[in-house]
């Protein structure tokens, strides 16, 4: 089966990716010294947008702002093209076309996006990437471009090989699917003990058996053309084209808060003030798998430091916690440390900033305004009006430090979605759609994937139509349960009546739209 056909043939899952929406890419820039566009009045482009999701999501935020997919397969824009019309958006246009040979026409695109593309398809439609970028990046503009990175990827391309060698002799696609995860059992459970092989070996095994969807395996692992780079030559070829690195997508991936002081020390004599160097030695260090690297021009001459001065217009969001889970003490010189997830924390104990991050724990997945969470960290710590601004470059330094550390995003005008569930709630026009056409997953507004197993969640969402108020609703998810067969704890399967649902569902109701407006599914 030919690369070009092989996504017509078996669909690849459609997904998010929140690390390249505009709103994150503009912030990295501006951080930066590039006043990249708003996402609210840009143009983008998608390379290998598959069905769009991504862009049907970005669409339908920044009706403002023009927005084209490209791919190869036409299935997968065909689906993409009955989700936009269903939509009504007029802002979006899909096309199914090779870039080898597609004309984009003569206008500047301000963000040129290609997750998933530039290790999976031959050098010169790399080539052709990169050089489009060079001729049509608008001057403040930023390329993301992804792709597997060396030298960490070498186990898995071990993997890769030994896979593609056992499915050699089978084209149907399942066939190839079920052949390479059945050897990928038998290596794990033979391969003899080593000291590093075996380990390497049975690891990698585990992690594709157990972590990698089934069709993505199909799609990257046993694709003819999967090629991996070190950010050294990822970053020549771009060089040919007038492009210069800007920063990772994945901002905390340059961080080296995980080295020692005197491995952080040993890493700057060895790579000076050359950027691309001191990532590459941090590949060497990390083993890193995988990179979303940002371009930009050259001629604009991206700043090499963060300037944590930008981050006054700009927006934050984090899922951040006192590492207790308890109110945090604002008293001075009580140190308070916030986590988001199970690595990464800071500590600080300062009455000002403890304030800060613990109102952005509370408004997420909402981001704040830098200067309102100043003005409000302010009032709760009851800071004097006489060192506002000490203060204000203080809380810059905090959430730098959190950003760098991927505690928090910083977003320059994200997609706004309702807070809470208002009498009349309604589920954004996208995750309706979705729910239509029983997808497993919904796109958020944030965006985001949210998966939701549960039938009563998933009918809930039906129910809010910014019509219903809550006895409506509760009533619509009663009869709708009420309807369907439902299997019992004895295993027999039956239906309830409305009342009995009723009784069932009622106490749920409000955990249930509170839950809705978390996941940022909720429009105003």
């Amino acid at each position: 089966m030919t690369e070009s056909f092989a996504y017509d043939t078996v669909t690849y899952p459609s997904m998010v990716h929140p690390q390249m929406h505009p709103c994150a890419l503009a912030a990295i820039a501006r951080l930066h010294g590039i006043h990249a566009a708003s996402p609210a009045h840009c143009r983008l482009l998608e390379i290998g947008c598959g069905e769009g999701v991504q862009l049907l999501a970005l669409a339908m935020a920044y009706p403002d702002s023009e927005f084209i997919g490209v791919d190869m397969s036409h299935a997968a824009i065909a689906r993409g093209e009955v989700a936009r019309t269903a939509l009504g958006l007029g802002n979006l246009h899909l096309v199914a076309a090779d870039l080898t040979n597609w004309d984009p026409g003569t206008r500047m695109f301000d963000y040129v996006i290609a997750h998933g593309f530039y290790s999976w398809v031959p050098q010169h439609v790399r080539e052709c990437l990169l050089a489009l970028c060079g001729k049509q990046l608008a001057p403040h503009g930023v390329a993301y471009v992804s792709y597997n990175a060396l030298p960490g990827r070498r186990i898995r391309q071990m993997t890769w090989e030994m896979m593609k060698h056992h499915v050699r002799h089978l084209s149907d696609p399942q066939q190839r699917i079920d052949g390479a995860r059945e050897f990928l059992m038998w290596l794990g459970e033979n391969v003899p003990a080593s000291k590093s092989y075996s380990g390497a070996v049975q690891a990698e095994a585990e992690h594709i058996l157990n972590d990698v969807d089934p069709i993505v395996l199909f799609h990257d692992d046993l694709s003819d053309t999967n090629d991996s780079f070190s950010i050294t030559e990822f970053i020549e070829s771009a060089r040919h084209h007038g492009m210069e690195f800007l920063a990772e997508a994945s901002y905390s991936d340059m961080s080296d808060a995980m080295l020692t002081e005197e491995c952080a020390a040993s890493l700057i004599r060895l790579t000076g003030n050359d950027r691309v160097e001191r990532e590459q030695y941090l590949d060497f260090l990390k083993g890193r798998r995988f990179r979303q690297t940002l371009l930009c021009r050259r001629t604009g001459k991206p700043s090499s430091e963060m300037q944590i001065s930008s981050i006054a217009a700009l927006e934050v969001v984090g899922a951040l916690q006192t590492e207790s889970g308890t109110a945090a003490n604002l008293a001075a010189g009580k140190t308070e440390r916030f986590v988001a997830g199970e690595s990464a924390s800071i500590a600080t104990d300062h009455p000002v900033a403890k304030a800060a991050l613990e109102l952005i724990g509370k408004a997420f997945p909402q981001p704040v305004r830098f200067q309102d969470l100043l003005a409000r960290s302010r009032t709760l710590a009851g800071s004097s009006a006489a060192d506002a601004e000490s203060v204000a470059e203080m809380l810059r330094t905090v959430v730098a430090a959190a950003f760098q550390r991927g505690l928090v995003d910083l977003q320059c005008d994200p997609p706004r979605f309702a807070a809470t569930a208002g009498r009349c709630p309604l589920l954004s026009p996208l995750a309706r759609l979705q729910l239509e056409q029983e997808l497993p997953v919904l796109t958020s507004m944030r965006p985001s994937m949210v998966r939701l197993d549960s039938i009563p969640a998933r009918e809930l969402l039906r129910q809010l139509d910014g019509r219903k108020d809550r006895s409506a609703i509760l009533y619509g998810l009663a009869a709708s349960m009420s309807a369907m067969e439902i299997p019992g704890s004895d295993g027999r399967v039956e239906r309830q009546p409305i009342d009995w649902w009723l009784e069932q569902l009622g106490p749920n109701l409000e955990d249930g739209l509170r839950d809705a407006a978390r996941m940022a599914l909720l429009v105003e």
